[in-house]
């Protein structure tokens, strides 16, 4: 069993929010957690189209079968193994995207949060074109420009989609008309449009910072630090661990106070102007408050 549709972007987008509603649908199935990564990470990739399978294997009655993966929208790699192994004549796209200036800050502040990041915004900008060349890390954690424009993306999913396969979304109208958003899903989908009977998700992804950068680069460092030694001898249990991880990773969050200087803001509203209006073209919505 292989996926009839896709969420494929764009990341720091709502995805997860997309991820929520459309699972709450009965005749839409969707693993329970999101990003498998199969198409765009190596290792996983060469397990084989068998591996990626698995997340399906609980399929019932379900009539849309799908992934949410916001990667396989910038990866590159992701579509020509897509092509390979799925058959495109029949599976169905779905792209949500978000003001890219938006976007840009809030992948900056997931990143930083992470600990990954410790870069003002305005020199990781600055840094971004050489940092994304080096290696897989660096292109996931700081493209935070690149992953803006949008355009390039979706147009090289045309060599092998039909554009009529394809349904767009703007964050912002799943934020204040999320019922019509979701209908329209459904209706793309071809699954019942009347179904309204999803629980409202909670904002899980807010622009947080840490409180301590020493306990969140003790905890997330790739250096084999103390502090992990002793975790590992005190908490042998692996699935456990990561629990209380994720527990004390979010109590050493608070809210953001950070904002982007409007002299950065301008700039980078002037970079994403000339896509953005391509952009708007291509998917038949106004874009004009994405360029002030």
């Amino acid at each position: 069993m292989l996926p009839n549709f896709l969420v494929v972007g764009c990341q720091k987008c709502a995805t997860t929010s997309l991820h929520y509603y459309l699972r709450q649908h009965p005749n839409i199935y969707l693993p329970e957690g999101k990003e498998t990564k199969y198409f765009v990470m190596d290792e996983r990739y060469e397990l084989g189209i068998e591996s990626y399978e698995k997340n399906f294997e609980n399929v019932e009655s379900e009539v849309a079968i799908g992934e949410v993966d916001p990667d396989y929208m910038y990866f590159k790699n992701a579509l020509p193994r897509l092509a390979k192994d799925v058959d495109l004549s029949n599976l169905k796209l779905i792209f949500i995207l978000r003001n890219p200036v938006e976007r840009a800050f809030s992948h900056y502040l997931m990143t930083y949060r992470r600990g990954f990041e410790s870069e003002t915004f305005n020199k990781a900008l600055s840094l971004e074109e050489n940092r994304i060349q080096k290696d897989y890390f660096s292109r996931m954690h700081y493209s935070y420009v690149e992953r803006g424009y949008y355009i390039q993306q979706i147009k090289r999913f045309e060599k092998y989609i039909n554009k009529s396969k394809m349904h767009f979304i703007l964050t912002d109208e799943l934020k204040v008309n999320r019922e019509k958003v979701l209908k329209d899903c459904f209706s793309f989908l071809e699954v019942d449009t009347s179904f309204g009977g999803y629980e409202k998700k909670k904002n899980y992804h807010k622009g947080q910072i840490p409180r301590s950068e020493f306990l969140l680069n003790s905890i997330v460092n790739k250096n084999d630090s103390l502090i992990k030694k002793i975790i590992r001898i005190v908490l042998p249990n692996d699935k456990f661990r990561k629990k209380i991880r994720s527990k004390v990773l979010s109590l050493n969050e608070k809210d953001n106070n950070m904002v982007i200087d409007q002299k950065t803001k301008e700039s980078l509203i002037d970079r994403f102007k000339k896509p953005n209006n391509e952009l708007q073209d291509y998917i038949d919505k106004n874009l004009e408050h994405w360029n002030r």
